[in-house]
């Protein structure tokens, strides 16, 4: 009990927190003057990644060129879409923001960690994008990246970052769960998950496999469009919920799951590639599962005419 009222008296607990609320305030505000009768407003990820850095800029975390690089993200993957680009020219478009991204971040000297963000960015992006497509109005690209924060925080040593994310994104949730209001956005995608992989790098520096555990909390978000990719017919087995707080809650469930395992055991070990091994193990149970699942529905179907 004291560890939490510790956790809740310090400095960026309470900046991230003051600037998630803030955050929460504006979408609230948004989403009366824009939202009413229209889909959600994508502006999710660009509340999540404003409130994350304002709060370590408060707490006077070193940040070097993480807000320009950040920028150049949102550039890059905004003037896309306002050019009418097609969408696999996203990932190339925002890779200038994810290398300057990844050099700059100063809480790892591990060159694979950045090799990781250059690239997970640009195609964690593109995928939670497409995720978006589908989800958005049942607010699970929100939902989904909140429960990875939680992973995050739980999985790393360090946790001043990840206690700001956590903080800031919790609140902002409540934009896209019970009723949505919001959703991550296709710019915001991007800016989402590279302030994820930021934080987790800042934080797993003193037990590296720790980022790879972390890294992986986003769970359904990347595995979800791949699966579908393959398999169209696995969509069914999310989008046959209601678009209702109740459904997204049973949906959230595989998400839990993989996030207590990224994050409660892969990161907890002591060397990455024990840690990615039980990655591999658990992302590859979720891919059977949910391809059983689109399988077993369809022939249910099949049956019932």
């Amino acid at each position: 009990m004291s560890d939490l009222v510790d956790l809740l008296d310090t400095s960026h607990f309470q900046n991230g927190l003051l600037l998630g609320l803030l955050a929460l305030a504006v979408g609230w505000m948004l989403s009366l003057a824009f939202g009413r009768k229209r889909p959600p407003l994508p502006i999710g990820g660009f509340l999540i990644t404003a409130a994350t850095f304002g709060a370590l800029h408060l707490a006077e975390e070193p940040l070097n060129s993480a807000v320009p690089a950040l920028v150049l993200v949102a550039i890059g993957s905004l003037a896309t879409r306002l050019l009418e680009m097609p969408r696999w020219v996203q990932p190339f478009a925002v890779m200038p923001g994810a290398v300057w991204l990844a050099v700059d971040t100063a809480g790892t000297e591990l060159q694979w960690v950045r090799v990781l963000m250059m690239v997970l960015i640009p195609l964690g992006g593109f995928l939670i994008s497409d995720f978006e497509l589908r989800h958005d109005r049942m607010g699970l690209g929100v939902v989904f990246l909140t429960l990875a924060v939680l992973g995050v925080f739980a999985a790393v040593p360090d946790t001043e970052e990840a206690l700001v994310l956590m903080a800031a994104a919790v609140p902002i949730t409540l934009l896209a769960w019970p009723r949505v209001r919001i959703s991550l956005g296709s710019e915001g995608a991007y800016l989402a998950v590279a302030t994820f992989l930021w934080v987790a790098a800042a934080g797993g520096g003193g037990r590296p496999a720790s980022i790879v555990g972390a890294s992986a909390c986003l769970g359904l978000l990347l595995l979800e469009p791949i699966v579908v990719a393959v398999n169209p017919l696995a969509i069914k087995v999310m989008t046959w919920l209601t678009n209702s707080p109740a459904g997204a809650v049973v949906a959230s469930i595989p998400q839990v799951l993989l996030v207590f395992v990224c994050s409660r055991f892969a990161a907890r070990l002591t060397q990455e590639p024990l840690a990615l091994l039980v990655v591999i193990v658990a992302y590859g149970a979720t891919i059977v599962i949910g391809w059983k699942a689109s399988t077993s529905n369809l022939d249910s179907r099949r049956s019932a005419t």
